[in-house]
């Protein structure tokens, strides 16, 4: 194990010196997040070869006996354990590439990998949804995390124990984005509902509504906005139960997501699970997950012919390509009513016709079809609205969620908006 670091440590020191880039600010921090984009690749030779193309390096420039050490460790039973090591601390090897070559070696030493960090094995199968979603991509996918890359954005990933005790690291699509979708798809559908346009800089609903209804809402203990509705609902630890349950029958589609309103939360009646891709590492199919990732390049150009400095900017991305499969689903509580599945069946049936999730929509990203397994019928709620908007609109005005001015549809029939 300890040879295999050291020659791959001495691997990266050798492409950092090779490297032809220039940069505006500390060489170690951007080397740091160029092995980080690197360690997405599979192997360490193809980690090494990717760090080689992002600092711009010559193979030519690599000390002969550096390389032949490396190419020697790089393929045997060690290297995948090294790669999964590096994933996690690929800020500790930039630094090392700064060491001396002597001390490099003591350091090194004291390191001690852990040797379950990657390996064999698939995850754990899910339990069928209630309804199951099928995606496939038509488009690149970009779904970005928390790690950070310089310019890069690495496609979101968890760690999962696999069927052997290894632990795998995996790209998955968070069910909680394709909730946020459906919630601003719904959203959308209920205001054009009301007769309303549902602008984002000048929403006909007052803003702790609009935060209900797109975002979830957000705790208020004694804001003004919060009055009517703690009135409605409870105050001060008092539940009113009459209140939750009229909320839950007057706004079926906000009762089934659920939000948070004034200083109580009304829990939704739906678990949308994470996206995952059809791959032999998730266990539901015989293509590596490796083979399904790409990197997009990005671009934005300089248009002002007339400057001094370059005003542009490169970026990457990492992206599920095109023709990947992806699977996940929707579970539905016991106390869901008939009503609220039919919510969520627009919902469903709303994301299908939009066909976009993830980031870079207007570079074309996440484009998708997008099928499901037993949809609800989307029918009732359709009908509930049309037939109670005045009822609706009425206890609107009664919590105070109305703005004062709001901005009349055009007359478009439902079926021309959705």
């Amino acid at each position: 194990m300890r040879k295999t670091l050291l020659a791959t440590i001495e691997m990266a020191a050798q492409i950092k010196k090779a490297s032809q880039i220039k940069v505006g600010r500390n060489f170690t921090d951007f080397f740091s997040d160029r092995i980080k984009q690197a360690t997405t690749e599979r192997s360490l030779n193809q980690f090494a070869e990717r760090l080689m193309g992002l600092v711009d390096a010559s193979p030519g420039e690599i000390y002969p006996k550096v390389a032949t050490n490396f190419l020697a460790v790089s393929s045997g039973e060690n290297a995948g354990h090294i790669l999964a090591w590096i994933r996690q601390y690929p800020n500790i090897v930039g630094m090392l590439v700064n060491v001396k070559h002597e001390e490099r070696e003591g350091i090194v030493d004291q390191i001690k990998v852990e040797v379950a960090t990657q390996g064999s094995g698939v995850a754990v199968l899910r339990l069928p949804f209630d309804i199951g979603i099928t995606v496939q991509c038509t488009t690149p996918l970009a779904h970005g995390g928390d790690i950070k890359a310089g310019n890069a954005a690495l496609f979101r990933r968890m760690n999962i124990l696999s069927t052997t005790g290894t632990v795998l690291n995996l790209p998955f699509y968070a069910g909680n984005s394709v909730r946020g979708i459906v919630r601003d798809l719904l959203a959308d559908h209920f205001i054009y509902s009301l007769d309303m346009v549902p602008r984002r800089d000048r929403p006909p609903v007052r803003l702790w509504f609009f935060h209900c209804l797109y975002a979830g809402g957000a705790l208020e203990e004694d804001s003004a906005a919060s009055k009517a509705i703690n009135a409605e609902l409870g105050k001060s630890g008092i539940v009113n139960s009459d209140g939750v349950r009229r909320f839950r029958d007057m706004l079926p589609g906000l009762s089934m997501l659920g939000s948070a309103l004034g200083n109580r939360i009304v829990c939704g009646r739906v678990q949308f699970g994470d996206l995952r891709p059809v791959c032999a590492e998730w266990g539901t199919g015989d293509i590596s997950i490796g083979n399904m990732l790409d990197w997009q390049f990005l671009t934005r150009r300089e248009d002002h012919e007339d400057h001094v400095e370059h005003h542009g900017m490169i970026a990457s991305t990492e992206v599920i390509k095109p023709g990947a499969f992806l699977t996940g689903g929707v579970d539905m509580d016991y106390h869901i009513t008939d009503l609220e599945k039919s919510a969520l069946g627009l919902g469903l049936e709303l994301l299908k016709t939009h066909s976009r999730l993830g980031a870079g929509s207007r570079r074309d990203f996440g484009g998708v079809d997008i099928d499901f397994d037993n949809i609800p019928d989307p029918k009732p709620y359709r009908q509930y609205l049309i037939e109670h908007k005045t009822e609706i609109i009425r206890y609107l005005e009664n919590i105070e969620a109305l703005g004062h001015e709001p901005i009349q549809a055009p007359d478009i029939s439902d079926s021309q908006l959705f």
